[in-house]
């Protein structure tokens, strides 16, 4: 009853976003067992540019009931690209991205989650081009 009960949740994961660490925090708030609404921010560390992300996410947990739970992740937001460059002046910039994305989450204790995930986003920059990344990301959640 904990698990499918659960209103609010919250986290921290790490992993792999196209080449780049990145360390993401979110916060989510249950619409039914199986529909979640989230809030994700993320800093992006690399070794050519850095970074911020903010995206909100909806997603769609198919059987909550079971300790390790799969589910689908759909969400839009914003990234924001600073690069290193010392020799060429480059330009910040700020542009939308979309993903999709797969995951599963592993009901550890009575209040805590492991959770991995996979997502394939679209960054669809004022360059007129769209560039694909794909992030790996793993950590800890609590729920209550």
């Amino acid at each position: 009853d904990d698990f499918t009960n659960a209103k609010w949740e919250a986290g921290v994961l790490a992993g792999d976003f196209g080449g780049a660490n990145i360390i993401s925090l979110y916060g989510s708030y249950s619409l039914n067992p199986n529909v979640s609404v989230e809030l994700w921010g993320s800093q992006i560390l690399g070794n050519f540019s850095n970074g911020w992300m903010g995206s909100v996410n909806v997603v769609h947990e198919a059987f909550p009931e079971w300790r390790v739970s799969p589910f689908f992740t759909l969400g839009a937001g914003a990234i924001h690209t600073k690069p290193k460059s010392t020799i060429v002046q480059s330009e910040e910039r700020t542009d939308q991205i979309g993903h999709v994305g797969a995951g599963f989450m592993m009901y550890t204790t009575r209040r805590f989650l492991l959770r991995a995930e996979y997502k394939s986003s679209v960054a669809f920059t004022s360059r007129d081009a769209k560039e694909e990344v794909e992030e790996w990301t793993v950590g800890f959640a609590y729920f209550f």
